[in-house]
């Protein structure tokens, strides 16, 4: 698979998950894990909609940047993010 064929960059690719509703702590961190191209796991209480996260989940998909993303909500009204490298 040809990763980010639109040769996007960090900085674009956080922007673009901050106008989809991302807290900015949460852009950094996927930004991150696509950056490295590694799993990551994190929990925080940073509000998130679901239409924010399926917004993230197509722009991965479309640009192609090789990391799946999954938002579960957790206890105490704290959100669980996991993602791990799209297969090829």
């Amino acid at each position: 698979m040809d990763l980010n064929p639109n040769k996007l960059t960090i900085p674009q690719v956080m922007e673009s998950f901050r106008e989809f509703g991302l807290s900015k702590l949460d852009s950094e961190l996927l930004a991150d894990c696509i950056n490295v191209q590694k799993a990551c796991t994190w929990q925080n209480n940073d509000e998130i909609t679901d239409e924010a996260v399926e917004k993230a989940k197509a722009f991965l998909n479309e640009n192609k940047l090789g990391i799946l993303v999954e938002v579960t909500p957790s206890r105490f009204g704290k959100f669980i993010w996991e993602t791990k490298k799209e297969k090829d």
